[in-house]
């Protein structure tokens, strides 16, 4: 395992992206700081902390926060995080949601990167996965089998003829994640995207962040790797699991799953190890 996936880390310096948002298409600022050892990630809107509890009415991103503070879409910052092994930042949003970007997550990565890190001595907390852990929906599930590695694969499986039987399998580490996982792309199908405007969401997105797959391909884009929205997936499961907050030891598998079974997997894997402390 990566050293900065055992030990905690920050950045060196503030910085700050800025675009509009893909779903609100607002302007949006986000402004990262480095924190010390055992400080953890704290967010913030527009000044007020934000509870690291996600939505469990997000379906389309992950959002987080209570009581009228939220923020909207933070999964790709948060698989940056989790992708270079950073725990421990100040991440502060004005706007309700983060920059779209290009709809993946390598916009942070390169941001982050140029700010700097600074590594600690301090390790992280951990969890090994002893049993296999299993959460399903009709029609998709994710699981987390015991593993000395954290490892994610995908099953992406859709009705549509691009998607169709695309499997991706990644050790992670840092390099991997920059080379493999943090440059693909948000996607949706041509009648998802439509459904989306007509539900007051996707008003920020545009064919330059997001994937939207015609039966002949991207409308106005082109793929960066053939089999790029599975890889998106993965990319979703590690930011939603990023909220968690220490290092995953294990093996996630999911098929045809989303942020609300990725959500459930987080729960039942920090009841497991709520339950090694108690032991």
């Amino acid at each position: 395992m990566s050293d900065c996936y055992t030990f905690q880390r920050t950045i060196q310096k503030r910085g700050s992206l800025s675009g509009p948002g893909i779903h609100t298409g607002e302007f949006c600022r986000v402004t990262f700081s480095p924190l010390s050892s055992g400080e953890g990630l704290q967010f913030f809107r527009d000044g007020r902390r934000v509870s690291l509890t996600p939505s469990a009415d997000s379906k389309h991103c992950t959002s987080l926060g209570q009581n009228g503070t939220e923020i909207k879409t933070v999964e790709h910052c948060l698989a940056a995080l989790g992708g270079l092994g950073i725990d421990n930042l100040k991440v502060e949003v004005e706007g309700p949601e983060f920059p779209a970007l290009d709809g993946s997550a390598i916009g942070f990565v390169e941001c982050l990167k140029g700010l700097g890190f600074k590594d600690f001595s301090s390790r992280k907390e951990a969890c090994r996965i002893e049993e296999p852990l299993f959460c399903h929906e009709p029609g998709r599930a994710i699981v987390i089998y015991p593993s000395e590695h954290f490892r994610i694969s995908y099953i992406l499986d859709y009705e549509h003829p691009l998607l169709r039987g695309q499997k991706v399998d990644f050790t992670l580490t840092p390099e991997v994640f920059e080379k493999e996982i943090a440059p693909s792309r948000t996607f949706c199908t041509q009648a998802e995207s439509q459904s989306l405007r007509q539900n007051g969401l996707g008003i920020g997105a545009t064919h330059e962040n997001t994937l939207v797959i015609s039966k002949n391909g991207p409308v106005g884009n082109h793929f960066r790797f053939t089999d790029e929205c599975a890889r998106h997936k993965v990319l979703d499961i590690l930011g939603d699991l990023s909220l968690l907050g220490f290092s995953v030891i294990g093996h996630v598998v999911g098929i045809r799953s989303g942020h609300s079974l990725n959500r459930k997997l987080g729960e039942a894997i920090q009841k497991v190890k709520d339950s090694h402390g108690k032991s």
